[in-house]
């Protein structure tokens, strides 16, 4: 292949992968700087061929270029903003880097693959990136939970839910809400008639729950929904309730009919008020 046709083909792919780290960095640049980013990263594969200098050649090297190509492309104004481009720049890099080898080598390196590989990584994290994004930020708040109420115990998944502001109106402790059942096991029998009930009070309350150590734990949590004016959610005192390491006496657990996450990474949503 001669080097004209080699300089263009990367002088391309790296303006793509500068718009494409523009993007998802979210870090504004003008075209013309992102021209001269990617300019930077083609010229050297040119010195890469024709120059036979070892230290070209090096791993270190092509980390210095990297650095000076994210410098001249967006000249960040911090180094954690550095830093923060530069991990967007290096995850698209390999990622449209590993999808164009998966398509050489499957179309037997026929290079006209090398343009389809690029267009299926793209597409890939215009697709998936804002997955990504959510995935990891929760991974951040999710927190081990452990539920304690007369001697029965479960272990869940929780999220750090900062628009969780339930409370019981009585004692003025913060509410957990968690599925129902994620902890049914250690909830009574006929706690699920309950649930299914259109209005709650304590009289079907006394009605259905015939133990008389669980009607002292029972709380009615008043609420507001979307598409609903109001609702009351069922909930309970228990004995403890552990975040992490941290243990929580003054806390409420409310119960939920329905799935609070459909990919069920977490079964719980935490009141921010319990982390403090």
């Amino acid at each position: 292949m001669y080097l004209d046709v080699i300089f263009f083909e990367n002088l391309i792919i790296n303006y793509l992968i500068l718009s494409l780290t523009r993007k998802f960095s979210k870090k504004g640049s003008k075209p013309i700087k992102l021209f001269l980013g990617a300019l930077l990263g083609a010229c050297y594969v040119l010195i890469f061929f024709l120059l036979p200098y070892k230290m070209i050649h090096e791993v270190f090297a092509k980390i210095i270029l990297s650095l000076l190509i994210i410098y001249m492309a967006f000249t960040p104004k911090t180094l954690k903003e550095f830093l923060r481009i530069l991990a967007v720049f290096y995850l698209i890099s390999f990622a449209i880097g590993g999808t164009i080898f998966a398509v050489l080598y499957t179309a037997k390196f026929n290079l006209h693959s090398l343009w389809i590989g690029i267009l299926i990584a793209i597409l890939l994290f215009y697709t998936n990136w804002d997955y990504i994004v959510r995935k990891s930020k929760e991974e951040k708040m999710l927190y081990s939970i452990k539920i304690e109420i007369f001697q029965k115990q479960v272990e869940i998944k929780g999220l750090l839910d900062t628009g969780n502001r339930l409370y019981d109106p009585l004692t003025k402790s913060p509410v957990v809400v968690v599925e129902f059942l994620a902890m049914k096991n250690i909830l009574p029998d006929n706690m699920e008639i309950l649930l299914n009930e259109e209005k709650i009070d304590f009289n079907k309350i006394f009605e259905v729950l015939k133990e008389e150590r669980w009607l002292s734990r029972i709380r009615l949590i008043p609420f507001i929904s979307v598409g609903q004016s109001k609702g009351i959610m069922l909930g309970f005192k228990p004995d403890k309730l552990v975040v992490g390491e941290k243990e929580i006496r003054n806390v409420i657990v409310g119960v939920y009919k329905s799935q609070i996450d459909k990919y069920g990474n977490y079964a719980a949503l935490l009141a921010p008020e319990i982390l403090v």
